[in-house]
């Protein structure tokens, strides 16, 4: 009868015959089993039952943490709930460097859509985490977008260092956030990749990439985005932006060389929501469109709603004042509470919004974005404080 084998004999100990056929990960198993230095191992636990524990860990943090985002991006939880539950992501985020990298993404992108500013540093590391697999890329997606929500000025860096990344969804997602971060030094980044091509990205991925470039380029005020954008609008196949999205870059950069289109779009049998948005782009560029912007105030789209009170204010229209203070200056998304800022600025000699400004800069959490409203409130024209 043959002499049976023990399965936890080290290797070393093993006759050369009965060790080769040895799957390599069993191998390295049974050879550190009984290793004088495994107590110290820093994998002794993915080795420990073949990993079932390291397993059954991660299985764990993956049940926290979609529990934890799910009370954060819970609009009908209370403040309270929501709160407790960012400081415990914002804890964990924090403490815990060994975290799966799905894991660390999804609650990095939770904290961020939640608008918590120390969700900063988690948002760029995923974005840069090239460790997420092709499956997971979404998420690198997600943190650039969060990145360009919360409106932090040092996320222009990693940005910009990813805008040239392979995959282009995520080359996508940094465009569409740099034109929200409203930083005009990412210009010269964005231009360059219009002329880039990477891959053959299935032929036309790197055209929605190059056509959102001129989306933002428009927001950061490049006037060269102007004309393309105008062919744009008028052509019979675009791949990227649509015409709603076109009219409001348009109306955003701020040239009234594109009134003439604006208005004969705006005159032209169009559907509503599209109208919607020419109203808005034209009263951005000074067109008395009031009577078509202040019913869409009560629009069930917030961001619409948000961006018609914008142009009202543009229009000096004092109707603008409550919801771009009452909503816009306490909106989660620091690129709305920016934008708002701006857009009260033609009121501030009424005491009223002065001090609702004050009061929102004093709460702001984005250390750029607070010094940037209280930087406008000292350096306020004299005649400007003088009415107060």
């Amino acid at each position: 009868m043959a002499t049976s084998i023990n399965p936890l004999l080290s290797l070393a100990a093993r006759p050369e015959g009965q060790s080769r056929g040895l799957c390599p990960a069993l191998a390295m198993y049974l050879s550190c089993v009984n290793c004088p230095f495994v107590a110290a191992c820093p994998y002794k636990t993915r080795l420990g039952d073949f990993g079932q524990a390291a397993a059954e860990q991660e299985r764990g943090e993956r049940d926290r943490a979609r529990r934890l985002a799910a009370i954060l991006l819970d609009e009908q939880a209370s403040d309270a709930q929501r709160q407790q539950a960012a400081d415990e992501v914002a804890d964990w985020l924090a403490s815990d460097a060994g975290m799966a990298a799905q894991t660390r993404g999804e609650l990095a992108v939770a904290l961020g859509d939640y608008g918590d500013a120390r969700a900063f540093e988690p948002l760029a590391a995923t974005l840069g985490d090239l460790r997420l697999s092709e499956n997971q890329s979404a998420l690198r997606e997600d943190a650039a977008l969060a990145l360009g929500d919360l409106n932090d000025a040092r996320a222009r860096a990693p940005l910009t260092q990813w805008l040239s990344d392979w995959r282009p969804g995520v080359r996508f997602a940094c465009v569409v956030a740099l034109g929200k971060l409203g930083d005009p030094q990412a210009i010269p980044d964005l231009r360059a990749l219009r002329g880039l091509r990477i891959g053959d990205d299935f032929g036309q991925l790197n055209e929605q990439v190059h056509e959102m470039c001129l989306h933002a380029l428009a927001l950061l005020g490049d006037a060269e985005a102007r004309a393309p954008l105008a062919r744009l609008l008028t052509a019979e196949e675009r791949v990227a932006l649509s015409r709603a999205e076109i009219v409001f870059a348009l109306g955003e950069l701020g040239d009234r060389a594109s009134l003439p289109a604006l208005e004969a779009l705006y005159a032209s049998e169009i559907g509503d929501g599209l109208r919607a948005y020419a109203a808005v782009a034209l009263g951005r560029l000074g067109r008395d469109t009031r009577d078509a912007l202040t019913p869409l105030l009560s629009a069930a789209d917030e961001d619409l709603a948000f961006h018609a009170a914008r142009a009202l204010a543009a229009l000096g229209d004092e109707s603008a004042i409550e919801p771009l203070a009452l909503r816009g200056l306490t909106s989660r998304r620091g690129y709305i509470r920016r934008l708002a800022v701006e857009a009260l600025q033609p009121f501030e000699a009424l005491p009223a919004v002065r001090a609702a400004i004050a009061a929102y800069a004093e709460q702001e959490p984005i250390a750029a974005l607070r010094e940037r409203v209280q930087a406008r409130l000292v350096q306020s024209p004299p005649a400007l404080v003088a009415a107060d």
